[in-house]
């Protein structure tokens, strides 16, 4: 894990300070089975630009859509 610690109930808790133009985001991805709620404490968050991750946020959306993942679908992610 991070930057510090987080409860396994989610990576970016409300309290969390955030710098101006910023955001938190995890990855796994939250949207996940292996995302902080439930991927058993093994996750990374960042504080990154807000309108960045909105837009990676939207993608995410598009790419579950198109693809037609479901709830336990698999899929891999090639970050790059």
């Amino acid at each position: 894990m991070a930057e510090g610690w987080a409860s396994p109930q989610t990576a970016c808790p409300s309290s969390l300070e955030r710098p101006p133009g910023k955001q938190c985001d995890e990855y796994p991805f939250a949207s996940t089975w292996q995302g902080a709620k439930t991927g058993g404490g093994k996750f990374s968050r960042r504080m990154i630009d807000g309108g960045q991750n909105e837009e990676g946020g939207k993608a995410l959306g598009r790419f579950y859509l198109y693809n037609r993942i479901i709830e336990k679908d698999k899929f891999l992610m090639w970050i790059k």
